[in-house]
């Protein structure tokens, strides 16, 4: 697959965009990402689990290497959870989904579903790919029914659940 100058990856294929093609687009902006306010309580917590963990490997080790690598994740994990979330756009058309800047076409991807996120849902197009990640679409309850009726059009919706480092970061409120 190679990237056209609009940020669409081309399919070489004849597939099911060019038998919908006089479908609308569905366009939207949002989140791209839940955001949970952090009090300085939850990082001084994070700090802490970090410096026990920290020892625990030198201990267990007995290697400072190992012990500033996950002290160095650590803070990655503190710099990361203090980042705000951006407005992004979204589209989903014949050619694909596109997501910002970057485009994808349908055939990268097996399936999508639909999760709960707390008060927002969000879309998870599970890719084909073992290595690429999911890619996740937030939207508000008004573009449902016209993202569905889209996506239906291109792939099959599958039953999916929030993984155990989803429900994780959900209860730590990462």
């Amino acid at each position: 697959m190679e990237e056209n100058e609009q940020g669409w990856y081309s399919d070489t294929g004849t597939g099911q965009a060019q038998q919908n093609s006089s479908l609308e687009p569905v366009t939207w902006s949002a989140s791209e990402f839940v955001s949970h306010q952090k009090t300085t309580v939850w990082y001084i917590g994070l700090g802490a689990a970090s410096a026990v963990i920290t020892l625990v490997v030198f201990a267990v080790t007995r290697n400072i290497l190992s012990a500033i690598v996950v002290a160095a994740a650590f803070m990655a994990l503190g710099v990361l959870a203090a980042r705000k979330p951006e407005t992004k756009s979204f589209e989903i058309s014949t050619d694909g989904v596109r997501v910002g800047a970057q485009g994808y076409p349908y055939s990268m991807f097996k399936s999508y579903s639909i999760v709960e996120d707390g008060a927002i849902n969000c879309i998870w197009l599970r890719p084909l790919k073992r290595f690429m990640p999911t890619v996740a679409m937030y939207y508000g309850a008004e573009d449902e029914e016209r993202i569905i009726m889209m996506l239906d059009n291109f792939l099959p919706q599958e039953d999916r659940q929030h993984d155990i480092v989803d429900r994780l970061s959900r209860r730590i409120r990462f």
